[in-house]
């Protein structure tokens, strides 16, 4: 509080040291009035400094020049019914930003002029109060210097501008597809996958329209770009031109700065009618084992900051000012991934031990495309032949070696066949830029096709059942399959991919069947259910977000077995009737995968 008052008492100094250098200044300016209002010069001198603080102006050169104007127009004459042209530039001037009140005091300046000039035996003539403007501006300047003037605390640094210099519109663009700077060669049409007509196709992306600024369409604050990570391909290049509403200094004004991640390029004055530079985004940091094994792997944008600097004032009409904005530069490739397994048939079965060894072969084709060409797919196929398809092997092991644990049975088997993720998926996305075009950010765009069977099943558990003089043939059977099947288009911002990637997921649940034959027994003691068993098989597949460090959507799998009890009655001629229940098999995990 203290701190504040210290700062509000020295602005009060300030001003108070303010007034008697404009009244002395103003005085050897306009000799003529000082002698009229003679005793009373001073007093008119503070009354239209009060008077333009209540009107808001708060620089020292805007109240400067509000007194000038009031030795031409007389005191308070934006009051008068004649001059409500002057009200015009001072109205809500409290509530402006301090260049736009300055803006107001210049094109005030200038109206007056303006008035001057046709009015017929004025007592000051224009070239009179433009030649006054400058010298009262030049002594404010002069006094916000001095070392020991407290002026310095409210005067605006650096000196605020005094000839009209603005833009009157701007134009950012990307150039087109196929043109390179100096025209040396031929830059690669951009294209994206697109699934029609039951196939994949790349299409030549449309370019953004230009973005277009002017007094009433600003730059926007976040701009984005589609381009190439540097070393995979021609970089984007960003076209800006420029055309000056009015301009301080050719050589000077407008004034362009692009900063990037390793360099800062500026241009001036003419330069800045039409040039360009190069662009290119942040090379992905993929924590994924290779190409393709992650879908729809996001990536941070490189970002450029633009700076186009004009001094923000015009004689007439609202001005559009300096122009500040955010370049993002996203990742312009394409991905496209197809996977295709070859399903398995009901009755494919094969003795299963517990330690059985799946057979080594290369049942995965992955095909991994950029952009059109080709990228090392082995990464892609070795985390599902070696990966998924040895995880389903010791699936298999751990559910023989179970069986073969169960006290009661005789002559234990499995057989069977389990297969996941068998059949055809297909993958592309990349960032695209919406309908808004470079005045909007970037969105992750995702197209898929999955014919998939999510999980294929067959498993029998076979054995023979004894229990006391009782013999029966058990058979524990679980078939059945989970399809997965979608079509995802993400075509635009608005849709959120989490909500689109659910449709990937499949679940599903596989109950068991019990099949209990009896076995001719010396005492004629029979083995019969009692119900049947409520175990399945369940589990699920398809793609989650990463579950590892970085972005994207990874492929997993997860299965487990619900524990089987059987709920027996054994039917004894000798003994009579008596029920037990006998314990299987154990709940157990059986798979747990993913790819990231």
């Amino acid at each position: 509080m203290q701190a504040q008052l210290s700062s509000e008492a020295q602005s009060t100094v300030a001003w108070h040291d303010f007034v008697p250098r404009l009244a002395a200044h103003l005085a050897a300016q306009w000799p003529a009035m000082e002698a009229l209002l003679a005793e009373r010069y001073h007093t008119f001198v503070q009354l239209a400094v009060e008077q333009a603080r209540k009107l808001g102006l708060r620089q020292p050169a805007s109240v400067g020049r509000y007194v000038n104007l009031c030795f031409v127009w007389g005191p308070s004459f934006q009051e008068r019914p004649e001059y409500a042209w002057a009200a015009q530039h001072l109205s809500d001037a409290s509530e402006r930003p301090s260049l736009a009140e300055w803006a107001s005091l210049h094109q005030l300046l200038q109206r007056s002029l303006i008035e001057l000039q046709g009015m017929a035996g004025a007592k000051v003539d224009a070239a009179s109060l433009r030649a006054a403007d400058a010298r009262l501006l030049d002594a404010i300047e002069a006094w916000a210097a001095e070392p020991r003037a407290g002026l310095a605390r409210v005067a605006a640094a650096p000196p605020l501008p005094r000839a009209a210099c603005d833009l009157e519109a701007v134009e950012l663009r990307v150039l087109p597809a196929g043109v390179a700077e100096g025209g040396e060669r031929p830059a690669p049409v951009a294209q994206d996958y697109h699934w029609q007509a039951g196939g994949w196709l790349r299409l030549p992306r449309p370019e953004p329209a230009p973005l277009r600024i002017d007094s009433q369409h600003p730059l926007p604050g976040l701009i984005s770009v589609l381009a190439p990570v540097a070393g995979q391909g021609e970089p984007c290049r960003l076209q800006l031109r420029a055309r000056s509403h009015a301009s301080c200094n050719g050589d000077h004004h407008p004034a362009l700065s692009v900063t990037g991640p390793h360099d800062r390029q500026r241009w001036q004055g003419h330069e800045t009618r039409a040039l360009n530079w190069p662009m290119v985004a942040r090379a992905p940091s993929s924590r994924a084992s290779g190409p393709g094994c992650l879908v729809a792997e996001e990536s941070s944008p490189e970002y450029y900051k633009l700076e186009l600097q004009v001094c923000g004032l015009r004689d007439q009409g609202e001005a559009l000012g300096s122009q500040h904005g955010l370049i993002q530069a996203w990742p312009a490739a394409q991905w496209w991934v197809e996977i295709q397994r070859p399903r398995l048939a009901m009755e494919q079965r094969e003795l299963i031990t517990p330690s059985h060894q799946a057979q080594r072969q290369s049942l995965s084709r992955c095909r991994v495309e950029r952009d059109g060409e080709a990228q090392d797919a082995q990464a892609l196929q070795a985390q599902l032949d070696q990966g998924l398809d040895a995880a389903c092997a010791q699936a298999l092991c751990r559910l023989a070696e179970a069986w073969a644990q169960v006290p009661a049975l005789q002559q234990p088997k499995l057989e069977g066949s389990l297969g996941l993720l068998r059949g055809s998926a297909a993958f592309s996305w990349g960032w695209r830029l919406g309908a808004e075009g470079l005045a909007a950010s970037a969105w992750m765009g995702l197209q898929a096709q999955l014919q998939l069977e999510a999980c294929l099943a067959d498993l029998e558990f076979s054995a023979e059942l004894q229990l006391g003089d009782a013999r029966s043939r058990l058979s524990l059977r679980c078939a059945g399959r989970a399809e997965l099947q979608a079509q995802l288009n993400r075509s635009q911002a608005g849709e959120p991919l989490p909500a689109l990637m659910a449709q990937t997921v499949s679940r599903w649940r596989l109950p068991l069947s019990l099949s209990l034959d009896p076995l001719a027994s010396e005492t004629g003691a029979l083995l019969q259910p009692v119900s049947a068993p409520q175990a399945a098989l369940i589990g699920e597949l398809g793609l989650r977000p990463n579950s590892k460090v970085g972005s994207g959507w990874e492929w997993y799998a997860k299965l487990q077995l619900e524990a089987v009890s059987l709920e027996l009655l054994t039917q004894d001629p000798l003994m009579g009737p008596s029920q037990q229940t006998l314990q299987l098999l154990p709940a157990m995990p059986l798979l747990d995968w993913s790819m990231a």
